[in-house]
């Protein structure tokens, strides 16, 4: 037997496989990066420095000037100020002590009552011991308030006199201002702590022993658990009325009370309109609003009137009208169709007028109005609506063909590019992709759906129908009105597509219901009761309000003028007027009768004629050069422009920037050719002051 060994100036290749296969190579070191430590929530950078001197400034002048205004009632102010100096420092002369020396000398004069004896002698001691310290305690006191008024009368009439003598005519304008200020300050008008509440005579002490008293009456809960009646916090004035919660006895709901409206109006002393009942957090706490007068007797001013600038309307809705405590409601004209319906001059225009003034100023929305009743109401607005027409069903059939076609092909347009929905993160993206939103707005629907009125009766009715059951989704919101609120005017399945309605004064509970719903009138919601005084009080229900009561807000035909002038220039700015943009609804339209709507045809009234004039290439390139300022544009800012009014233009999907302008470049070149137009792109500024290839202003102009 033998053993082989390897000698130690050897290398054992077994034995450096075996370390090799041990040993880990060394991490290299980490190498931290420190981020720059954050500035101080103290810290101003210098732009909110320079934003503080700036507000300081303003605020300053501000003060200086209400001052400045109210200087005769400080003047006032100060007068009386000093006489209630006066008197606050006759009463410090005085403090209580007279009245003490009074209480010690009835002490004197009852002990001198008492019968002869140790008891009225040691009572008369007292009683005069206490009379002497008292006057010693005054004389005392009044000494030392002589001193301390000296004292201080030496300094401040002393220190003014020197200053009024030693300095110069701003120390005595500023002794003098200081005279005032101090007067001012100690005379001015003293604050209520907490203003009245403002309430009905009976409901003038809301509060637990009304509720109680109410609560009985109304039968809600029984006489011998009133006094479980428990109020949650104190009375408060809540818009026009007072606001209270109460929780009720134990096993008894709020919903009990709220089922009992009518009888506790009834007790408060007041119309069950001006009255909120409403289960709170828990079941049995009732929360109670009640206002002193009709809530909706006074008449309000739409909010959007002083509105500047676009709205979004699919973000924010449309204020359309205000609520029992005089909140604003907003309509989310998005979602779901609406329906309105009421008796003639009940206000449904209104309430459309002033839908109107949202979806007027929000540029990707598409305005189109048939107008059954062919009056100049919706006129203002003619330039800017994609399609206006009046009192013409065969019209409205062909556009309700044409609205069906845009639900399709809107509907593949969104499932090309993988949208499911349109929502806030999408919205603008869907709106360049579908050219924008569509409210399609049908006033009268008794001009149109009967059957008999016209050969496009039920077309009309199965084409809206569909378009309000299936349209919101897709951008696409259908507005219908009628003043015949009747089950042949609006035929269930219509109306039960409308998802949101607003009945104002019907002349019967019937025709509240064929608005609002069968059975509505029996849970209280009865438009024929609303009172005829009131145009534009309506039962609004939407899926996000409820069932509640509102009123419009006012819009006169003035108000009407001028937000469709601001709506035009905002429409305009944004390439969003009629004949700005392509419009496949406008292009049926008239290649199906040779006649345009879009804004109201040919003099701008809806009555249908010649078609009017259609800008050309020619027209568009002149607006992107005006639309510069610069009086040129280059290529790059027409084909944007372009985009805007023609498809063709915009960019496809996954195209670079080198391959949208060659291609955007031979499309220009081939519609100038196909136009008979010669006009070569020259050098032109860009908005950064360098050269490119463009077009002038000038050149185009010629061209015409």
């Amino acid at each position: 037997m033998s053993i082989e060994t390897t000698h130690s100036s050897n290398p054992d290749p077994e034995w450096d496989k075996l370390v090799a296969t041990l040993t880990k190579d060394p991490e290299p070191a980490r190498a931290f990066e420190f981020e720059k430590r954050p500035r101080p929530a103290w810290m101003m950078s210098g732009e909110q420095l320079r934003q503080w001197a700036v507000y300081a400034r303003d605020n300053t002048v501000d003060a200086v000037r209400y001052h400045a205004a109210h200087s005769p009632y400080y003047l006032g102010w100060s007068v009386r100020g000093y006489r209630r100096l006066c008197l606050k420092w006759w009463q410090a002369r005085h403090d209580d002590y007279r009245q003490q020396i009074a209480t010690a000398k009835q002490m004197l004069r009852e002990a001198k009552d008492l019968p002869r004896g140790k008891d009225r002698a040691a009572a008369e001691s007292a009683a005069r011991a206490t009379l002497n310290v008292r006057r010693a305690e005054f004389k005392a006191h009044k000494r030392q308030h002589w001193i301390r008024t000296g004292i201080s009368g030496l300094v401040v009439v002393g220190g003014s006199a020197f200053a009024a003598a030693a300095g110069g005519m701003w120390v005595q304008i500023l002794l003098a201002l200081a005279f005032v200020v101090i007067g001012a300050w100690f005379g001015r008008p003293e604050e209520r702590a907490a203003a009245p509440a403002q309430a009905p005579t009976r409901t003038s002490h809301l509060g637990e022993e009304t509720m109680r008293r109410v609560l009985v009456e109304a039968g809600a809960i029984p006489e011998k658990r009133a006094a479980e009646v428990r109020g949650v916090g104190i009375p408060h004035t809540e818009g026009p009325g007072i606001a209270y919660e109460v929780d009720l006895p134990s096993g008894i709901p709020a919903a009990v009370a709220v089922a009992r409206k009518q009888q506790i109006a009834s007790a408060l002393a007041v119309h069950q309109d001006w009255l909120d009942l409403e289960v709170g957090e828990i079941e049995s706490r009732l929360k109670v609003w009640v206002a002193s007068s009709d809530p909706f007797a006074i008449v309000r001013r739409s909010p959007l009137l002083d509105h500047d600038g676009p709205i979004n309307t699919f973000r924010d809705g449309i204020v359309v009208a205000f609520g029992k405590r005089g909140e604003p409601i907003t309509l989310w004209i998005r979602d779901s169709s609406l329906i309105v319906g009421g008796a003639t001059r009940r206000g449904k225009g209104m309430l459309l007028a002033n839908i109107l003034l949202g979806v007027s100023k929000d540029p990707w929305v598409n305005v189109r109005i048939f107008d059954g009743k062919g009056t100049a109401e919706h006129n203002a607005y003619a330039r800017i609506m994609g399609t206006f027409t009046k009192r013409n069903a065969a019209r409205l059939a062909l556009a309700t063909r044409a609205i069906v076609a845009e639900m399709d092909r809107r509907s593949d347009l969104l499932d090309e590019h993988g949208y499911e929905k349109i929502d806030d993160d999408n919205y603008e993206e869907c709106m360049r992709l579908l050219g924008g939103r569509e409210v399609f707005i049908v006033d009268e629907l008794a001009t149109y759906t009967p059957k008999g009125t016209s050969p496009y009766a039920d077309e009309i009715t199965e084409n809206l129908s569909q378009i309000a059951a299936v349209g919101a989704a897709l951008g696409i919101t259908l507005i219908s009105l009628t003043q015949v609120p009747e089950v042949d005017v609006v035929r269930g399945r219509l109306r039960q597509n409308h998802t949101s309605r607003a009945a104002m004064n019907t002349e019967s509970g019937t025709a509240s219901n064929t608005i609002l719903g069968d059975g509505m009138t029996g849970q209280g919601y009865d438009a024929s009761k609303i009172p005829l005084t009131q145009p534009g009080r309506a039962w609004l229900s939407t899926p996000e309000t409820g069932v509640i009561q509102v009123r419009s807000y006012l819009v006169t035909p003035d108000d009407k003028r001028r937000a469709a002038d601001e709506a035009y220039v905002i429409r305009e700015a944004a390439g969003r007027l009629p004949g700005q943009w392509r419009d496949p609804v406008e292009e049926y339209l008239l290649a199906e009768t040779g006649v345009s709507s879009a804004a109201g045809g040919e003099g701008g009234k809806g009555r249908i004629g010649a078609a009017p004039a259609v800008l050309t290439l020619l027209d568009h390139l002149i607006d992107a050069a005006e639309a510069t300022g610069r009086g040129e544009a280059t290529r790059a800012e027409v084909f944007a422009h372009l985009a805007t009014v023609d498809e063709r233009y915009g960019y496809r999907v996954d195209e670079t920037d080198a391959q949208y302008s060659a291609r955007a470049g031979k499309l220009l070149a081939s519609d100038l050719a196909a136009e008979g137009l010669d006009i070569k792109a020259v050098k032109v500024s860009t908005a950064d002051d360098k050269e490119a290839r463009g077009f002038r202003l000038a050149d185009l102009n010629a061209a015409r």
